[in-house]
């Protein structure tokens, strides 16, 4: 995470920092982005890059951490929406999140999936196994929605289910659009998940 010392960095010194590293891991999948080229877009030293990050890696997962921003956000809203539902919130909130990363620089998250595995390291963004996801949103989830069952295994519930998001929104970012099969796809697998596999009887 970013030092004390960029955090402290005027709002136009960052932004000029971050819009170069942006730009630098649209055009560029991690392992190929280059720090030399980012500090010279953004008119710094190396000293001073390493005086606000640890690393390439290190930047790089600030600028996912701003995405997850986005992406829990907007889960927290679909669940207020939707009076807690949780299902509910993960059906409605893949087209609100691919339009919001689509809208704000859908080339930084091509580039990335080049690399998912860089991704899956950020935790806190993109790690969907990481419990501290489900901590933020749990007071927004309402349980008396869920049966005992899956009460007890809410963390393995809420995993599953984020998997199934991240991979269909990966799937909507590769083809550039909301397709409708894609999407169709998801909220069927969305039913699996809700209602099982047992025609007489709700697991959830």
């Amino acid at each position: 995470m970013p030092s004390d010392t960029f955090l402290r960095l005027n709002d136009e010194k960052k932004k000029k920092l971050l819009d170069a590293s942006f730009k630098e891991f649209s055009l560029y999948n991690f392992n190929d982005a280059s720090i030399n080229r980012i500090i010279k877009e953004a008119g710094i030293s190396r000293g001073s890059f390493y005086m606000y990050f640890i690393d390439k890696k290190d930047l790089y997962f600030y600028l996912l951490e701003q995405y997850g921003e986005i992406l829990i956000n907007n889960m927290k809203n679909e669940l207020i929406k939707n009076n807690g539902d949780l299902f509910k919130m993960f059906q409605d909130n893949i087209e609100e999140s691919y339009n919001s990363f689509k809208h704000d620089n859908i080339n930084f998250f091509k580039k990335s999936l080049e690399n998912i595995t860089i991704m899956e390291e950020s935790k806190r963004t993109f790690g969907f196994r990481d419990k501290r996801l489900l901590v933020e949103l749990i007071p927004n989830i309402n349980l008396d929605l869920l049966n005992d069952n899956a009460k007890k295994h809410i963390e393995v519930i809420f995993a599953i289910n984020m998997h199934l998001l991240m991979v269909t929104l990966i799937k909507l970012l590769k083809t550039d659009s909301l397709d409708e099969k894609i999407l169709k796809d998801y909220y069927e697998q969305l039913d699996i998940l809700k209602y099982g596999c047992n025609k007489k009887e709700e697991v959830c």
